[in-house]
């Protein structure tokens, strides 16, 4: 059984209210110029007429009652499950240290490779994600991501440099589109009242991942208390996971196929032009002139990647520690990843209040941390190593390491809160891929400047000192911007886009 209601457009499709038939009396000559025109999948362009479904049945085995395929909670969690097999054991590799190398050089230069294609490549993965679809878009993060893991495996035997900057390359490229798709995907597959909650699963699962993944190293080179360089197993066994990422994503379903508890179908972005996403990103900021508050926030959310790993990891602690060391920063990850994102939903406050209330919870959190993590710098110095290396089960050893857990809280609590303020400003998908290409786009020019900074021998003073400004800083803007723009709904926002026809569905 269906109903039909009439759609003006907005972003988020929704039962019929009384100002849906007000606007119905509003001539085309009479309305103002829009910028994107969004159809769903079953709107007749000719009547204007969207249709709402029951949504789809779950399915009952052994008692317990399975969601749909094509429901939204589903297919989150399959796109979440690619996160953790792909960016979640990518996350390992990164959190070693060097790429699990003594001389982080070489991972250095290929990270900065990575990112800054990985900036350079947003600009395009929205168009190319509304092109091929989300399914073939995610498919290809895992090949890229997985040739990193597969290039550090041959450079411990052939210590071939440009195999390793290849892999950064290629993962830059991949990690652009999967970003892009998979950003798009699970900040417009919920209700709006879902979205924390789906980001937090979203997120959970690949900081579940890390964790997983980082019992790998851990295990493999527990018995190695030097410096050293992680095993051939360890390498292998992230590239297998890495490359299954690929082959799961295959089985994401195509988003018009999809239907809300509401009976709405998620709204598929039509196919466009290089030209006309350029065009669109242009559009969509003179819309929402305030989003470039955002800009800073989205700088700072990979600043921490080479100090933490690098510079605080890989120079206290020996191989086994920081394989260790890296299980905790990644659990960390998960347990704030998960309550901010339960937090953000709560329906005990207005969804403005439940804003202002995160953010005091992050800044205050984030500098109580970071005021810790005065000392450890204290002790550090560039080119000149510790005495002794740390290691699992020494006193200080612990305290280092409950600090890493703690920094990994912070990155948690960033990523997800950064995805719930996107999705709070629009409930459209082509504006939450903008947005979410913008956050791509300004994290990995970010990250790319600072593996170029650490490379080049900027003190650790100096690195967690910029770390330390440019989050706190950028909090403060994004402050104003919750203040402005944030309300108790977003459904009323009306962004639409100029685009080609949507593709037919798989």
């Amino acid at each position: 059984m269906t109903t039909k209601s009439t759609n003006l457009g907005t972003a988020c499709l929704r039962p019929p209210k009384k100002s849906d038939q007000m606007a119905t009396t509003t001539t085309m000559d009479d309305k103002k110029p829009t910028v994107f025109d969004q159809q769903s999948a079953l709107e007749d362009p000719k009547t204007s007429v969207t249709e709402f479904l029951a949504p789809p049945p779950g399915h009952k085995i052994l008692g317990l009652t399975l969601p749909a395929y094509r429901s939204p909670i589903f297919q989150t969690l399959l796109v979440s499950l690619v996160q953790l097999l792909v960016v979640g054991i990518f996350n390992v590799l990164s959190a070693l240290g060097g790429g699990g190398q003594v001389n982080p050089e070489t991972s250095n230069n290929a990270n900065t490779i990575l990112y800054s294609l990985f900036a350079a490549f947003s600009l395009l993965a929205g168009s190319v994600t509304n092109y091929l679809g989300p399914k073939w878009t995610l498919a290809t993060g895992g090949i890229g991501y997985s040739l990193l893991a597969a290039s550090f495996w041959c450079y411990n035997h052939t210590q071939n440099r440009g195999f390793v900057y290849l892999g950064g390359a290629t993962c830059g490229i991949s990690a652009a589109f999967l970003w892009t798709a998979a950003g798009s995907l699970v900040m417009s597959l919920p209700l709006e009242k879902d979205k924390g909650r789906y980001i937090s699963i979203f997120y959970g699962f690949q900081f579940v991942g890390s964790v997983v993944g980082a019992i790998i190293p851990t295990v493999e080179n527990w018995g190695v208390t030097t410096a050293g360089t992680v095993n051939d197993g360890t390498y292998i066994a992230l590239f297998i996971l890495m490359f299954s990422g690929s082959i799961v994503a295959l089985f994401v379903a195509n988003p018009k196929t999809i239907i809300r508890n509401d009976g709405s179908r998620v709204q598929v972005p039509r196919e466009t032009t290089f030209v006309q996403e350029l065009k669109n990103v242009v559009i969509a900021v003179q819309k929402e002139p305030l989003i470039f508050l955002f800009f800073p926030f989205s700088f700072a959310g990979l600043w921490y990647i080479p100090y933490q790993s690098n510079d605080f990891n890989a120079y206290f602690f020996d191989l086994r520690t920081r394989g260790f060391a890296s299980l905790w920063y990644n659990f960390g990850q998960l347990c704030m990843s998960i309550m901010i994102g339960l937090s953000l939903d709560l329906k005990y406050f207005r969804r403005r209040t439940r804003a202002f209330i995160n953010w005091t919870f992050l800044f205050v959190f984030l500098n109580a941390v970071l005021i810790g993590g005065i000392w450890p710098v204290r002790e550090s110095h560039r080119g000149v190593p510790p005495a002794k290396l740390l290691s699992v089960g020494q006193s200080k050893a612990d305290g280092y390491i409950a600090l890493l857990a703690f920094y990994g809280c912070i990155d948690g609590a960033w990523q997800t809160f950064a995805w719930w303020i996107m999705g709070a400003l629009s409930n459209d998908p082509v504006v939450l891929s903008i947005y979410s290409s913008f956050y791509k786009v300004f994290g990995a020019t970010g990250c790319a400047i600072v593996f170029s900074l650490d490379n080049h021998g900027t003190s650790y003073s100096a690195m967690f000192g910029s770390y330390w400004g440019l989050l706190s800083g950028s909090m403060l803007l994004v402050l104003y911007l919750i203040h402005k723009r944030i309300g108790d709904t977003s459904e009323e926002q009306d962004v639409t886009l100029q685009t080609m026809q949507p593709k037919a569905a798989d």
